[in-house]
Order: C-alpha cells, then structure tokens, then sequence
C-alpha cells in the first residue's frame, strides 16, 4: 500500500509558487542596494585614456576620495607632487535621489544632478552650465558615469563633455581602491 502524501500536487504547487515569489523578492531586494563608491582611490595613469591635458598629463599622484551615504554623494580630488603637500580642489556634492542643485561657483550659472541605472549599480552625475561665448550663450555638459569593478577594487569613470563650442568627446580614467 502506497503512503498517502503530506500534501496533494495542488498545495505543492501552491507553496512552491509562494516559495518562488518570495526569493525573486529578495533577489529584486538586493538588486536595488546602490554601488558604494565610498573610499579613496588613486588614479591610474597607465590603464587611463591618454591625455595632452589633464589628469593623465599630471606628473603626480592624484587621489578621488568619495564620501556616499544615503541621500548624498561627495567628491574630492587632491593632486599630490613628490616631496609637496596636495593640493585638495573644492569638494563637490550631488543628492542621490536626482536632485537638481543649483551651483553658482564657475563663470556661469550651473544646474547638477545624479542619476542612478535601474539596478542602482552605475551611477552617473550631471553638470550642465550655461555661459555665453562672444555674446551667445552657450551649453556645456559634463556628465561622469562610475561603475565598480566586480571584485570592487576598481573604479571606472567614463568622462563625456558636450558643447556647441567644442563638440562632444568621452575619456576613460580608472581608479584603485587605495588600502
């Protein structure tokens, strides 16, 4: 005589069906955790886009340090030559919930954002200032998009500036978490 089971196909179905929602659930959960920039990283000149000017032309050290809770995302970036103190640049801050901050320090008037992707591990911050240029005013974008490495000991920052004046144009730089 064959044991009759615990329970009937119809209630296995249903608890494997409740099962099954509840660990996608806790999977969407966990997908939506944002990347943690936090931390301070060292630029990698030899992994980086090369560059007449700029960061990649620097003949030091430069360091990202990147200070992220829940509701804001701060950075600041120190630029170190041998035997010299660093010299520390204004530390810049975005919301991370897509507040648009008014920012009134450069030539012109400047509106910034951050922006996360739907899976909160790519995090792109907005600076859009608008300035006029021989009487016409004029936009420039500069938008950096940071993506982790996925062991985390590396930054990625894909820099993208955009203007009427000098065209669109994207540089790699990468960064190493520093210990």
């Amino acid at each position: 005589m064959r044991p009759k089971p615990i329970f009937g196909n119809k209630h296995f179905v249903i608890i494997l069906s409740i099962t099954s929602l509840f660990l996608l659930s806790i999977m969407n959960i966990r997908a939506q955790i944002p990347a943690n920039f936090s931390g301070k990283w060292e630029f990698d000149k030899s992994k980086s886009d090369k560059e007449e000017v700029g960061d990649a032309s620097f003949n030091g050290t430069i360091i990202l340090e990147i200070k992220q809770n829940s509701t804001i995302i701060t950075f600041e970036v120190t630029f170190i030559l041998p035997g010299k103190k660093g010299i520390v640049m204004p530390a810049d801050t975005f919301f991370v919930d897509g507040k648009v901050i008014t920012d009134n320090r450069g030539t012109g008037p400047a509106k910034k954002f951050a922006k996360w992707t739907s899976d909160k591990k790519i995090l792109t911050t907005n600076y859009l200032m608008t300035d006029s240029v021989d009487g016409v005013s004029q936009e420039f974008l500069t938008a950096l998009t940071y993506k982790l490495s996925d062991e985390g000991k590396t930054l990625i920052i894909e820099e993208f500036h955009k203007s009427n004046l000098n065209g669109e144009k994207t540089i790699k730089k990468v960064y190493k978490k520093k210990i």
